[in-house]
């Protein structure tokens, strides 16, 4: 016959004391809100950086058709004031059409003024877009790391 085998105590593993287990869990608690901070820091230079070079590109097209506009202006000049001859009726023609051409210029500039306003307020928009995302992830990591820390 076999003899019964003593079963092994268990040994109850002492809990830590609540101080110890508050302190662990704001110690976590603050390595995910700082990481989170991180993630928003980072996501707003990203963001931030595009921007940038959006604005910048935006910049040199624009200075592009400016220069492209002046110089189409300045060939029509040249063009014109070639055909035309010295005649005080011929100067009034060339006034009235340097005066429309002027109006034309102007309004292109005026259309050019409402476009670029338009784009920067789209890209305004991107970026508050942008950053209301991160931080709702963020919110989002912060809470479910509490939640973790918090069950424990």
């Amino acid at each position: 016959m076999t003899e019964p085998k003593a079963e092994p105590k268990r040994v109850a593993k002492p809990k830590p004391a609540l101080k110890e287990v508050v302190a662990e869990s704001t110690e976590k608690l603050e390595q995910v809100a700082k990481e989170a901070s991180e993630q928003v820091t980072e996501a707003v230079v990203e963001s931030k950086e595009k921007l940038e070079a959006e604005a910048k590109q935006l910049n040199a097209s624009v200075q592009e058709q400016l220069r492209q506009f002046k110089q189409e202006l300045l060939q029509r000049l040249e063009t014109i004031k070639g055909q035309l001859a010295n005649s005080q009726k011929d100067i009034s023609e060339l006034k009235e059409f340097v005066k429309t051409e002027f109006t034309a210029v102007l309004d292109d500039l005026t259309k050019l003024g409402k476009e670029l306003k338009g784009d920067v307020s789209e890209i305004s928009v991107k970026h508050k877009d942008q950053l209301t995302e991160t931080f709702k992830r963020s919110k989002e990591h912060t809470l479910e790391a509490w939640n973790k820390v918090s069950s424990k």
